[in-house]
Order: C-alpha cells, then sequence, then structure tokens
C-alpha cells in the first residue's frame, strides 16, 4: 500500500473521531445533566447515610414541613413529610421535595431511591392521610427537573414530572389544592 493512503486514511479517522465523540455524548444529556449537578454539588460533603447517622443528618435539613416518619433500608430512604399548617402552598410542599431529593442523590453517596409521602393529620381522629406519594430514583433525576419542581406556582404538575418522579396525588390533593374532588 501507499504511504499517501495510509497517511489520508489516519487523517480521516482522526478527524472523523474527533467530530463524532463530542456528538455521541451529547445524545445522552439527561444522564450528562446528572453528572454535571454531582459535580457542582459533591464539592461539597457528601454523607455515607447509615441508621447511626440518619436522624441527626436529616435533622439538618432545611425543610418548612416536619419530617413524621423515616426508614432507611437497602440504599432506600422512604420519608413521611406531615403538612401542619392549613395554609401550605404546593409551591412549598414542592421545594421540600427537591430539598430532600438534592439531599437524598447529591448529599449523599448511597441513596439509591427515594420513596417520600406527603401526609396531613386528622387534629380529631390522629388520623393520616396521603395526600402524595412520589419514587424517585437517583439515575433518574436530573437538574432541570429539579428546577421545574422548585419554582412550580400551581397544584398540577406537568405529566413529565408525574412521570419520571412517578408522583402520584391522591382526591384529597385534589380536594385541598385543587377545589376538586374526583374518585
Amino acid at each position: 500500500m501507499k504511504p499517501w493512503i495510509v497517511l489520508s486514511g489516519s487523517i480521516l479517522i482522526t478527524t472523523a473521531a474527533a467530530i463524532l465523540l463530542p456528538s455521541l455524548q451529547a445524545l445522552d444529556s439527561g444522564t450528562a445533566a446528572v453528572r454535571e449537578t454531582q459535580a457542582t454539588v459533591s464539592s461539597q460533603q457528601r454523607v455515607l447515610l447509615t441508621d447511626d447517622n440518619l436522624v441527626d443528618t436529616l435533622n439538618e435539613l432545611p425543610l418548612t414541613t416536619p419530617i413524621a416518619s423515616v426508614s432507611w433500608e437497602h440504599s432506600v430512604l422512604t420519608l413521611d413529610v406531615k403538612l401542619s399548617k392549613e395554609e401550605t402552598a404546593p409551591l412549598e410542599i414542592y421545594q421540600n421535595i427537591a430539598e430532600i431529593a438534592t439531599f437524598s442523590f447529591y448529599g449523599t453517596t448511597n441513596v439509591r431511591q427515594l420513596l417520600l409521602r406527603v401526609v396531613t393529620q386528622d387534629e380529631w381522629s390522629g388520623e393520616r392521610h396521603l395526600l402524595l406519594a412520589s419514587d424517585i430514583r437517583r439515575n433518574e433525576w436530573t437538574s432541570e427537573a429539579l428546577d421545574q419542581l422548585r419554582s412550580r406556582e400551581g397544584a398540577d404538575l406537568p405529566e413529565e414530572l408525574k412521570v419520571r418522579f412517578r408522583i402520584t396525588v391522591t382526591p384529597m390533593w385534589q380536594s385541598r389544592f385543587n377545589g376538586v374532588y374526583t374518585d
């Protein structure tokens, strides 16, 4: 084979690789956004969550709604957040969910899944009622979705966020925040 053909082929392959590799990386924007956010937050101290430090660590979160119960098992963090004020707005609830998710996935090294419920308690009977439930996984959380959730004004979430974070609202949520009760 002639030397100029080998040289031309090498230059062509190198140029193609230099052009195509960044394009392939851009295709995976969801994972890239998660990595970017994790890199930004990783400069802060990340915690290895254990049974021993669970309560103390969660107590440091700047939440406006109190945590009613918590459990930690096999890299799954389960939290119940209790609404104690009647005037609590959906935006405040969504900001608390975003804060808990940020802590779970960017502030810890070992939370794989966050099961989060928003509950209210009847003053007379002491009975708890579920308003909202979500199942959020580490590899499905993006910084864009986090920003959408933090800035959401109304009670209704876009379908994309509901699906991404497996958010379900109950008729009691709809009645409380939308003034609508549907079965």
